[in-house]
């Protein structure tokens, strides 16, 4: 039986506190950057969620609450490893994506044991993801330092940061695309994720792929992912007037 984290936390040798990061710069062009700043017994890279996270020679810090005041942590990455050869992940972040500025840096922390490979590995158990977005960049010949600042503390950031509407959903929806026989998607964080074979045109009706395009209503929603299931709507259904 699988032990919960509440429990590994409880115990007096919980195992070793194995923090992962993630660095996402496809708002950037660029790509998805993950590393630990640790590796296994036997040298060989984390594993977590299916995913590989590589050793890394960097130190975090900052990441505590202070004061009630939203943490502003720093990575300090060495820019050349023990040989002195530069590793191709920094170069590739730092010279192709401007640093990633811009970026946003996930880190997720877990125990030792929920590791892919582990006594309890395989089932993704973490505590909850904190998110920050990469402020500013240093770099120098030794290392490559970046500043983070929570979401929430963007400049002239105001909420809600979308505009409200009640009956519009602004997610991109798929366009069949005609010379490939096929539907093309949008590779941003703005897509539609239904995938299915029904297709409606903008009035609800049932049509063929090349027709298909969603109305951007609750009811539309509700024909692709079905009543009583989880709506993926981007609209604000439950907004309305001021009633006084």
């Amino acid at each position: 039986m699988v032990m919960s984290l509440s429990e590994s936390s409880q115990r007096l040798e919980p195992g070793a506190f194995i923090c992962l990061y993630t660095l996402d710069c496809s708002s950037l062009g660029g790509g998805i950057f993950r590393w630990s700043n640790c590796c296994e017994d036997d040298g060989s890279h984390i594993r977590f969620g299916g995913l590989e996270y590589p050793p890394v020679n960097f130190k975090a810090e900052g990441f505590a609450w202070s004061d009630g005041k939203f943490p502003r942590p720093r990575l300090r990455a060495s820019v050349g490893d023990a040989e002195g050869q530069i590793p191709q992940r920094l170069l590739d972040m730092i010279f192709g994506y401007n640093g990633g500025q811009g970026a946003v840096l996930y880190r997720v922390r877990t125990l030792d044991r929920y590791l892919d490979g582990h006594e309890d590995g395989g089932q993704s158990i973490a505590y909850p993801s904190d998110v920050f977005m990469v402020d500013s960049v240093a770099v120098n010949k030794q290392e490559a330092v970046w500043e983070l600042i929570a979401p929430m503390e963007l400049p002239n950031l105001r909420l809600p940061s979308r505009q409200i509407l009640r009956n519009s959903c602004p997610w991109i929806y798929r366009r069949w695309n005609a010379e490939t026989n096929k539907f093309d998607y949008d590779k941003t964080n703005m897509a539609c994720p239904y995938t299915g074979a029904p297709c409606f045109d903008k009035n609800g009706d049932t049509c063929g792929n090349a027709e298909d395009e969603c109305g951007r209503r609750l009811s539309d929603c509700v024909k692709r992912f079905g009543k009583g299931k989880p709506l993926y709507y981007g609209g604000f259904p439950g907004v309305a007037r001021t009633r006084v």
